[in-house]
């Protein structure tokens, strides 16, 4: 059998060598947890230079937590600081959801004295402060003959929905006969509130609004960061003596009242 020349055997040992010399990188430890292996070529006060299999990086020594030079004990450049307490996770908010039964809330005008603004708006208030509201102003031309009439609908299309600061709305879930409204408050308002909801009209125009209640109703709910307080809201037809129409006699109308109920 043919023995190795001593070429071949020294060829073989650089090869070796080499290798040895690749796993024997430095290493930067980062802040972050990530680790950076390579040569290092180069250093200032401020930055180190180190060689990698992909280039040349300049890395700072305020993001090196730990330098493992080559042979060299481990140098720390920035320890955590033991004290520093963990970050806080996150407040989680408290969830309302408004569930809306019954009939469709309307109103209607005389067609010979139209609004201004044919808005309605359904307004949500947390212990007097305005939370959300949902506004319509697509009128439903069909419904009453001879008559200017808006049936609120919470459609994306035909609503317009304006949320507080803080305050976080999902688009409404619209069912036959269901609406579902889901709402998310600052985790501040956990305890006892009263929440207020009200039909209105807009007396005003679209630059100056003037909302006034048609239909109100309000209930005192515990509101919990740990799980959605539901809110029941049946719109029940009832019926009033109603003179909106001039010079005609007074006429039994369809009205509602509102019913809040805390599921």
């Amino acid at each position: 059998m043919r023995r190795p020349g001593v070429a071949a055997v020294l060829a073989v040992l650089a090869i070796l060598a080499g290798v040895a010399r690749a796993d024997a990188a430095d290493v930067l430890l980062m802040r972050d947890g990530d680790r950076i292996s390579g040569r290092i070529v180069g250093e200032t006060s401020r930055s180190i230079r180190i060689e990698t299999p992909y280039g040349r990086l300049v890395v700072p020594r305020r993001a090196i937590q730990r330098i493992q030079r080559q042979g060299k004990p481990v140098e720390v450049l920035n320890a955590p600081s033991p004290d520093a307490p963990p970050p806080a996770p996150p407040a989680r908010g408290v969830r309302v959801v408004l569930v809306v039964l019954g009939k469709t809330f309307w109103y209607a005008w005389d067609p010979r004295e139209p609004p201004a603004d044919p808005s309605l708006r359904l307004e949500v208030r947390i212990d007097e402060e305005p939370a959300v509201s949902f506004v319509d102003g697509t009128l439903d031309p069909n419904e009453i003959p001879k008559a200017i009439v808006n049936a609120f609908s919470f459609a994306p299309k035909d609503v317009a929905i304006k949320a507080a600061p803080n305050v976080e709305v999902s688009p409404p879930e619209v069912r036959p006969g269901r609406i579902v409204l889901k709402m998310d408050l600052p985790a501040a308002l956990g305890g006892d509130h009263k929440v207020r909801l009200a039909y209105q009209a807009n007396t005003g125009n679209a630059s100056s609004p003037e909302w006034r209640d048609l239909a109100a109703g309000s209930i005192t709910a515990a509101l919990s960061a740990a799980t959605p307080t539901f809110i029941q809201l049946r719109q029940d037809p009832g019926h009033m003596e109603f003179s909106g129409f001039p010079k005609r006699r007074m006429k039994r109308v369809e009205t509602f009242g509102l019913d809040p109920i805390v599921e």
